[in-house]
């Protein structure tokens, strides 16, 4: 092996152990915050008066698009693509995963994809 290969791995093993030693331990807390966190923002979206809330949102949705001329089909198709874009179920599976201790690893793309999808377009 080359000098300059050993100096290449010794730095990749001097970045690897700092990694261990500081950005593991804060994505561990990071980790413990979320039941908590998801806990609260579940709260939030789907307490009662934000249910109803919601409820009156796609409707108003719905009432726009009526108002607006478009056929009864393409209504129905863009409203249900806006509720789905309301919907928190990504939510509630990352919450439960959380809670349940089944998020264990750091997985951002497995977290991010049903986040992506939950929103809405735009």
């Amino acid at each position: 092996m080359a000098e300059t290969e050993r100096e290449e791995v010794q730095t990749l093993r001097e970045v690897m152990t700092a990694l261990r030693e500081t950005a593991i331990p804060v994505l561990r807390e990071i980790v413990s915050l979320l039941p908590n966190l998801l806990e609260q923002i579940h709260a939030v979206f789907y307490d009662e008066k934000n249910a109803k809330r919601l409820g009156q949102s796609i409707g108003a949705y719905y009432r726009s698009l009526k108002e607006a001329g478009l056929p009864e089909e393409m209504c129905q198709e863009l409203t249900m693509k806006y509720a789905e874009g309301t919907n928190l179920d990504w939510l509630t599976g990352l919450m439960k995963s959380a809670m349940s201790e089944q998020l264990t690893a750091f997985r951002p793309r497995e977290i991010a994809a049903p986040v992506r999808k939950a929103l809405p377009e735009g």
